[in-house]
């Protein structure tokens, strides 16, 4: 029993092995992304800039967009040649700056409580003084601190992140008859 269980066993493992070898892994469709999102676009026509705007569609020919621009009612359709883009970063949303507000709040309130005076004494009769330097520490860390978090959390800023270009699709080539004149000009 054992041995015809090992013939079977190398005769279906030997069948599937040549099979399995010979495919390739399957290529991904072209990435299609929506139309809407907020893009950052560098180009190789202009170096050192960038194009903020807002996508109306991206192939391997064109990436088409509306560029954001100081006049509002102004606003035209940019498209830029997939082969003269250099970086393609999409928004994904906003992020919120809580936890760097939190803490620079907590240094400044410790600060506020090295330099503040403190008096046993006087603290009995007036409740503006604190009576210990632990206490000024607890009360002006945990305020500051609090109110860094909460000014942090007003302030949001975007979330960027960079769309492989090749992820696009392959070039399109231009269907060309059998004769046909094409004339390129640059400055």
């Amino acid at each position: 029993m054992k041995a015809r269980c090992l013939a079977l066993f190398l005769a279906v493992l030997g069948t599937g092995a040549p099979v399995a070898l010979a495919q390739g892994p399957p290529t991904p469709p072209p990435l299609r992304l929506p139309s809407g999102v907020r893009v950052r676009v560098w180009t190789y026509s202009l170096a050192g800039q960038r194009i903020e705007g807002t996508l109306l569609g991206a192939d391997s020919s064109a990436v088409t967009l509306v560029p954001k621009s100081d006049q509002p009612l102004v606003a035209g359709e940019l498209k830029l040649p997939a082969a003269d883009v250099t970086r393609l970063d999409v928004a994904l949303g906003k992020k919120r700056h809580w936890w760097q507000g939190a803490v620079i709040g907590a240094a400044l309130g410790l600060a506020m409580a090295f330099t503040d005076d403190v008096d046993p004494v006087l603290c009995e009769v007036n409740e503006n003084v604190l009576c210990s330097r632990s206490e000024a520490l607890l009360v002006y860390g945990l305020t500051s601190t609090a109110i860094g978090a909460g000014v942090g959390a007003l302030i949001k800023t975007d979330r960027w992140t960079p769309v492989a270009l090749d992820a696009l699709g392959p070039p399109v080539r231009e269907a060309r008859g059998p004769l046909s004149v094409k004339l390129t000009l640059r400055f």
